[in-house]
């Protein structure tokens, strides 16, 4: 077992004290104190932020696109960007859906994915190219926030839920969980669309064309287009409440089940 491997469980273990005090923080909000979360936040960014640079130090930064490593990374930079998104909503009723998530991927990864050894890392020379390090990282970043937006759309489907509990309604209003969703979505457009064009790139770079219908590219780009149909799908009355949740629940969905095939490119035998 790798040294960092031991900070990556001592991450999960906060992870997960983490989600008991988010929902507690739901149910009871005097009972648990905003700082307390944040700092049990902070805490797990740190020790997760520390173990990634020990990866990255001793595999290289092109071991990212090893699945383990790419489910610790995804996970570091979904709560980042929901400290970013927390500014939009008036109250802080969403985390406890974004951070079980988070929870979820973090735990699937140690427990179901083996970790990167040094000597058994194969990394294909076509692999070692700039292009592709950005091609992965603004996938990761895109679907981090994805994973956001999917925590925002269970948050806004409980919600209306005939028979909700008092948990699930929590203290935000359906229309600060909406627009939560929304700017999740408005910074995975950017993030996957930098991907797919730098993924072109070093394709041509690699093989002489710009697209090789490889399956990541060909789920990368089914992602895309399931997120431009829910961005443009906002302006449509229609379609606001639950059918955006659900498409948005869909994008993520499918982003989580394109992940694995982003280490298909550099490592065949991964």
């Amino acid at each position: 077992m790798a040294n960092e491997t031991v900070l990556y469980f001592a991450a999960n273990l906060v992870l997960f004290a983490l989600v008991l005090l988010t929902w507690g923080h739901l149910s009871r909000r005097h009972r648990v104190a905003s700082r307390v979360l944040r700092g049990t936040l902070l805490l797990f960014l740190g020790c997760q932020a520390t173990a990634l640079l020990w990866s990255g130090a001793r595999l290289g930064p092109w071991a990212f696109a090893h699945p383990y490593l790419s489910a610790m990374f995804l996970v570091e930079s979904v709560l980042i960007v929901y400290l970013v998104l927390e500014r939009s909503t008036t109250r802080r009723s969403v985390n406890p859906f974004v951070v079980s998530l988070a929870f979820i991927i973090h735990s699937y990864g140690l427990v179901v994915i083996p970790p990167p050894v040094a000597e058994a890392l194969s990394i294909s020379p076509f692999a070692r190219s700039p292009w592709y390090l950005f091609h992965l990282l603004s996938a990761l970043v895109g679907f981090s926030a994805y994973t956001c937006a999917g925590g925002g759309a269970i948050g806004y489907l409980t919600a209306t839920l005939p028979t909700r509990s008092a948990l699930a309604a929590g203290r935000l209003s359906l229309q600060d969980r909406q627009t939560f969703t929304r700017r999740a979505l408005v910074i995975v457009f950017p993030w996957l669309s930098a991907s797919l064009m730098t993924r072109a790139l070093w394709t041509q770079l690699a093989w002489g064309s710009h697209w090789t219908w490889h399956p990541a590219e060909v789920s990368l780009l089914v992602v895309w287009l399931i997120l431009t149909m829910t961005l443009h799908a906002r302006s449509m009355p229609r379609w606001q409440g639950r059918p955006l949740a659900l498409l948005s629940l869909l994008g993520f969905t499918l982003a989580m089940l394109s992940l694995p095939l982003l280490a298909q490119g550099p490592a065949p035998t991964w």
